[in-house]
């Protein structure tokens, strides 16, 4: 039963990061409250099964420093 609850904690923890990731001001300000839920979960699956979510978001923050001009 406790490896159980640990590996839950674990996706758990997965699922809050990407939360975090999906919950800026250009997805919270653009939908509607049920498509919000659809693109979450939408987001949420793409995230777990590619696993290449982090990465991206990295990315797209070092660019942001670099050239603060670009969108």
């Amino acid at each position: 039963m406790k490896k159980d609850v640990k590996q839950n904690a674990g996706i758990q923890l997965l699922l809050k990061r990407y939360k975090d990731i999906f919950r800026i001001p250009e997805n919270t300000d653009y939908y509607s409250k049920t498509d919000y839920k659809i693109a979450e979960k939408r987001f949420l699956r793409h995230a777990l099964l590619e696993g290449n979510v982090e990465i991206q978001q990295e990315l797209q923050e070092v660019n942001q420093h670099s050239n603060p001009m670009l969108p």
